[in-house]
């Protein structure tokens, strides 16, 4: 019922507007009562008032707004104002005015009047698309709060005290060194800073790619130590572009490359994983690839918990309308590509 109340009060206010105007109003400009059908002309201008306010409020501003384009803005109501008014102003001078009066006022007064009148409904539109822009952003950042709430909560709820757990890698890499197994303590110490990161340097709003891409090629690392050397599985990972003065959100990447090797290895059969990162005219592409299987293994001795759908509801929070998330199955490979528009 929410989603149609306000449609209702659009009716309600445009209706009762037009009715106050129709029956309380003796002249509007040049036309008047007494001659032809005087709705007509009212009913026009009334469409052109409409096509100000909702080009204004539903395209216009929360399109250029939430890409932070203010001049493009600027520049798109000004001339959207200017055209509008020119049409309106062509029509009443051109074909109302000969239609309902023979009154001769001058094509500038008409388009003086019908800017004064657009100008007003431009300045509501404006009023009523930036309390709404406004009321949403709150919204959202309650929303990303109370996720952020219960992630940390659920976290805490789950896991071993952090310290104790590194102590015990490190007590595991020394004796690894010691028994001279460097592999081994080469994927605890990978191990290790896997959690570390997880723990402590993901409490930012963002870090630096840099570090996210360290993560993730921890992540592969330590998942090829379970892999055995007569396994045909191979997982690719290529860089492009200026990752070094970027910065995202954490943890944005690794559902991509959890959920490819929870469903695109199979030991018994040829599994392949592509992952590319490229960083390009202030665009983050992120393609991940991986073979398809029919009872794949992978990451499957515990869920990850934080899979693509709850990606894609964080991205729509942290990346509104700045975003693209694409996923597809392509002659045997499951293909998901992210693009980002980087500030």
């Amino acid at each position: 019922m929410k989603k149609y109340i306000e449609p209702i009060i659009h009716i309600l206010v445009w209706g009762i507007g037009y009715f106050l105007i129709l029956n309380y109003t003796a002249t509007i400009g040049d036309f008047r009562k007494d001659r032809g059908p005087y709705w007509v002309a009212l009913l026009f201008g009334m469409l052109m008032s409409q096509t100000v306010f909702y080009a204004t409020a539903f395209f216009l501003v929360p399109k250029f707004l939430r890409l932070k384009k203010i001049k493009a803005l600027i520049i798109s109501l000004l001339g959207g104002f200017i055209l509008i008014n020119l049409f309106e102003s062509i029509v009443d001078y051109g074909y109302l005015v000969n239609f309902f009066s023979s009154a001769s006022e001058s094509f500038v007064v008409y388009f003086i009047y019908n800017s004064v009148i657009s100008f007003f409904i431009l300045l509501v539109a404006l009023s009523y698309s930036l309390i709404k822009y406004w009321i949403q952003n709150e919204k959202l950042k309650r929303v990303l709060l109370e996720e952020k709430l219960s992630t940390e909560m659920a976290f805490l709820k789950s896991k071993i005290n952090p310290h104790f757990l590194f102590n015990v890698l490190n007590s595991f890499y020394a004796k690894s060194l010691k028994h001279n197994v460097p592999e081994l303590a080469d994927g605890i110490a990978k191990l290790a800073e896997l959690m570390r990161y997880m723990v402590y340097e993901t409490n930012e709003d963002k870090v630096a790619l840099e570090k996210e891409i360290h993560h993730l090629k921890n992540f592969i690392q330590v998942y090829q130590l379970r892999i055995a050397e007569d396994d045909k599985v191979f997982i690719n990972f290529n860089i492009e572009g200026a990752v070094n003065s970027v910065k995202i959100s954490p943890m944005l990447l690794i559902p991509f490359v959890e959920n490819a090797i929870k469903h695109g290895i199979d030991p018994k059969t040829k599994s392949i994983i592509d992952i590319s990162l490229k960083v390009e005219a202030k665009n983050l592409y992120f393609k991940v690839s991986n073979t398809i299987h029919q009872g794949a293994y992978g990451l499957t001795d515990e869920p990850s918990g934080f899979g693509l759908d709850n990606l894609k509801k964080r991205l729509s929070i942290l990346y509104p309308n700045t975003y693209t998330l694409e996923t597809k199955e392509e002659k045997g490979y499951f293909i998901s590509l992210l693009i980002l528009k980087l500030e």
